[in-house]
């Protein structure tokens, strides 16, 4: 099972995941609500079934928002 795990900023997120054996590189979306919609294809497109964030301040909650509206 692939994860992915994000580490979410005011101005930036940054994405890897883990497909049991070794991580992704490391890509870095804005958080801007296109950007987050482009993160959100990418993790479903790379077979990504859970997500688990960390995060400063509230910064989390439109990503939360946007992925769980597309499935993830």
């Amino acid at each position: 099972m692939k994860t992915s795990g994000l580490d979410v900023h005011k101005d930036s997120i940054f994405c890897a995941i883990y497909n049991g054996k070794g991580y992704s590189e490391v890509k870095e979306y804005t958080t801007m609500t296109g950007s987050i919609h482009s993160m959100g294809e990418y993790l479903r497109s790379e077979g990504a079934v859970r997500v688990a964030m960390e995060s400063t301040s509230s910064y989390w909650v439109p990503v939360w928002d946007i992925l769980i509206g597309n499935g993830l």
